[in-house]
């Protein structure tokens, strides 16, 4: 089964870099998000037009990961991501 695609809310955060990490702030509540690494290259990715899927082929050929924990950490990611109000899927 294909994974979904992503979309940030833009309108629910603010993002303000922090030395290597992206702080994700959440405008209503004040909850933050720390992104660094992986997590943020994935953040990044979601500008694009790439379902999740895709997304995590990307990961595979960028970092030393196998398919099936690429696709599994981006999925759980994405759930992270929507939990907080940061994402939805569309």
């Amino acid at each position: 089964m294909p994974l979904k695609k992503l979309s940030k809310i833009t309108e629910r955060y603010e993002a303000s870099p922090v030395d290597d990490e992206l702080m994700l702030i959440d405008i209503d509540t004040g909850r933050f998000f720390a992104l660094k690494d992986v997590a943020l290259r994935i953040w990044t990715l979601l500008d694009s037009d790439d379902d999740l899927e895709a997304i995590s082929e990307k990961l595979c050929s960028e970092y030393e990961v196998e398919p099936t924990e690429a696709r599994e950490g981006v999925a759980r990611f994405a759930e992270s991501l929507v939990n907080a109000g940061f994402a939805r899927y569309c």
